[in-house]
């Protein structure tokens, strides 16, 4: 399977709206964050880990380019585990819509959200966990 998805040269970005499609017509498809939710709550698996979440893109507030993957965050009972949101994003507007949409942002063993490829950013968390015992705990409480 590996091996077809390296040497295809047409597979789609898979989100949400895509997933019926694709399999309706046997089409390859690689999944963004929000899809690999919902197959993963299919599969009752509760938590994954990737690179990096989409988010609210700089210049939202006349585009509204924002990630199906923040209201997948909100809506599907999966935990995801990430470097946090893409550098490239507006990092503020993003945590703002988790916020609104409820979903809790938890930094292990950092105050500030990371941005991908760095560490930090100016972004405050306000939830902060330790260790990983506190994670498990606070996602059983869920």
């Amino acid at each position: 399977e590996l091996e077809l998805f390296a040497k295809s040269s047409n597979v789609a970005k898979v989100s949400r709206r895509d997933i019926g499609y694709l399999i309706a017509t046997k089409q390859l498809g690689a999944t963004t964050v929000a899809a690999t939710m919902i197959c993963a709550e299919l599969a009752e698996i509760g938590i994954f880990v990737t690179g990096g979440i989409g988010g609210v893109h700089r210049g939202a507030e006349t585009t509204m380019d924002v990630s199906a993957d923040l209201e997948e965050l909100a809506k599907t009972n999966v935990a995801v585990v990430c470097a946090g949101a893409k550098s490239i994003l507006d990092l503020n507007l993003t945590m703002e819509y988790l916020e609104t949409k409820g979903v809790p942002v938890i930094g292990y063993q950092t105050d500030v959200l990371p941005a991908f490829y760095t560490r930090s950013s100016d972004v405050e968390l306000t939830l902060r966990a330790d260790t990983p015992e506190v994670i498990a705990e606070s996602l059983k409480a869920k």
